[in-house]
């Protein structure tokens, strides 16, 4: 049971314990993440740091990679995973301002330090997590808890994507992955920009058509029906190639083949090269192509069109940008919620790597 002794701006101590999904040895979530009912709930320890209970947590496809590469070495114990949250402010540090809102009962989302979960175990698969002010910003109003919880690592993400492409109204723009959790908030993004005069071109599963339509995509292709994509992508956008690809979904082919559908000087935006798997081995060789596409030449066998790689740097700007679409319209669909009970379930969805949207965890 836990007791907190004040509920004013200022640092609290709070006492009792939490549930949280935690691990203590490397590996594959499935593998290594159980479930704790007597963990202490973590104290504010920088007077910049807010106290939350967690509503959700949104699972990334990124945290299964980290649980199984970072050795424990690294690495408190028990370590908790995953950034995104929504949640409730139990309590903040002297040091965050007023001008925040961060008050006692004050709604949020909001993304934990991926440092401080690597190497603290500081992780949003818990009850509570203290995490820093600028990490955070108010639950965008009109949106439930379970999308607030999904939006900042992807809408951040998104955001790079879209700075780097540059797109202009009429544009043709060609977006792959895009029934994903960042896919999916591209879409929106991509035809906001492109508007009515211009066309998305958005490739998934077949089964996922009409989501996609729904958020915007004006055409979208089964990459299951017409595999291999590159070469309908040619025979289809040859005589017409597009403006600018956004690839959601890291195929490494779509970009080796990307001259024959996309304009020269046009750029290939990515969020990376996917790995075939999740082990040590798997993930190695993407560092290898993402060098190697962004930078070996063409007159040595490289691919004829700028390689720009998305990044979700964290700030608070960055947020506040993503919570204003969202205030404005932009939604993150939900593949589905999961009770941390049965949270070892969400990740089988996740790491099938065919969910629509964000898959979400409720506390």
């Amino acid at each position: 049971m836990a007791s907190f002794p004040s509920t004013s701006n200022d640092e609290p101590s709070p006492s009792g314990t939490m549930k949280a999904l935690i691990h203590t040895s490397r590996g594959l979530p499935l593998s290594v993440l159980r479930l704790s009912y007597n963990l202490p709930i973590p104290r504010i320890a920088s007077p910049t740091d807010v106290l939350i209970k967690i509503s959700h947590a949104s699972l990334d496809p990124g945290a299964s990679m980290l649980t199984n590469l970072i050795p424990m070495t690294f690495r408190t114990k028990p370590s908790i995973p995953e950034t995104d949250f929504s949640g409730t402010v139990i309590a903040a540090g002297k040091a965050v301002s007023p001008s925040r809102e961060l008050i006692p009962g004050a709604k949020v989302c909001g993304s934990a330090p991926l440092a401080g979960m690597i190497l603290h175990g500081r992780g949003v698969l818990a009850e509570y997590v203290v995490v820093p002010a600028e990490n955070m910003v108010l639950k965008p109003e009109g949106v439930g808890w379970e999308e607030a919880a999904g939006l900042p690592v992807v809408g951040l993400v998104a955001l790079s994507v879209m700075d780097l492409a540059r797109v202009k109204k009429g544009e043709r723009i060609l977006v792959n992955g895009a029934s994903g959790g960042i896919g999916s908030v591209v879409v929106q993004m991509a035809k906001q920009a492109v508007g009515e005069e211009g066309r998305v071109v958005a490739v998934c599963s077949g089964r996922n058509e009409g989501m996609v339509k729904g958020l915007g995509a004006d055409e979208v292709i089964d990459y299951q029906e017409h595999a291999p994509v590159w070469k309908y992508l040619e025979q289809r956008f040859g005589a017409e190639p597009f403006n600018v690809i956004l690839d959601c979904r890291g195929v490494q082919e779509l970009f080796i083949h990307c001259p024959r559908y996309l304009k020269e000087g046009k750029p290939f935006v990515t969020v990376g090269p996917a790995p075939p798997d999740y082990s040590f081995f798997g993930v190695l060789p993407i560092v290898g192509s993402m060098i190697s596409n962004a930078l070996w030449p063409r007159w040595l066998g490289g691919v004829d069109r700028p390689y720009l790689s998305a990044r979700g740097f964290k700030s608070l700007e960055g947020l506040g940008r993503v919570s204003r679409l969202a205030e404005e319209g932009l939604k993150v669909p939900i593949d589905s919620v999961w009770d941390l009970e049965d949270a070892l379930k969400a990740y089988e969805v996740v790491m099938s790597r065919h969910a629509r949207g964000k898959v979400v965890v409720k506390m």
